[in-house]
């Protein structure tokens, strides 16, 4: 099913239900099954109008499927989030990657999302904003291929032409080798 570009904003930003494995107060780790982790994948990307098998290994090279993993960027903080003036937690969310698409804090707030970032550690709500910026991405550049979408996710989208990123090669090799086909 093939979503439609709009301008921003469009978006439902209602939060979906957090999954029973990442409950406030589970305390580890959530495991999930594969073919549960599939179903999340195939759920977001369908919405998104995106390829299940590339938003398959988008997960598999940016968390390796851990719907916890964080990663704080000081460079990020230092340079886009600090000039913002925003109190120091608020700044650190921002300015870390979360969830299983390892969408930033500040990419998801600017697609819309309004909840505590801590939200984007539950699969679905993480796979949802990781999908709304890579569809917005799609939109922003229609007739580039999925190596120049790959750069702009991973590096921002001033540098999808830059070829020292290496991001595309990765997921190109967990796509099975094969870039699916950007047509509808």
């Amino acid at each position: 099913m093939r979503r439609g570009c709009a301008t921003p904003g469009r978006m439902n930003t209602a939060q979906p239900t957090p999954t029973p494995a990442t409950k406030e107060g589970s305390g580890h780790v959530p495991t999930l099954s594969a073919d549960a982790l599939l179903a999340l994948i195939t759920d977001a990307s369908n919405a998104a109008g995106l390829p299940v098998r590339l938003v398959a290994a988008m997960v598999k090279v940016e968390s390796g499927g851990n719907p916890r993993a964080t990663r704080f960027e000081p460079a990020f903080l230092e340079r886009y989030i600090r000039p913002l003036k925003l109190d120091p937690e608020e700044s650190k969310g921002r300015a870390t990657s979360w969830g299983l698409m390892q969408i930033m804090g500040q990419t998801a707030w600017t697609c819309g999302f309004r909840g505590s970032f801590e939200e984007l550690l539950d699969p679905a709500t993480g796979l949802k904003w990781g999908c709304e910026y890579l569809h917005r991405l799609c939109c922003r550049y229609p007739r580039e291929p999925w190596e120049v979408i790959c750069r702009a996710y991973n590096g921002g989208p001033g540098n999808r032409h830059n070829a020292a990123n290496v991001y595309p090669a990765k997921v190109l090799r967990a796509a099975g080798g094969v870039w699916p086909s950007r047509e509808g």
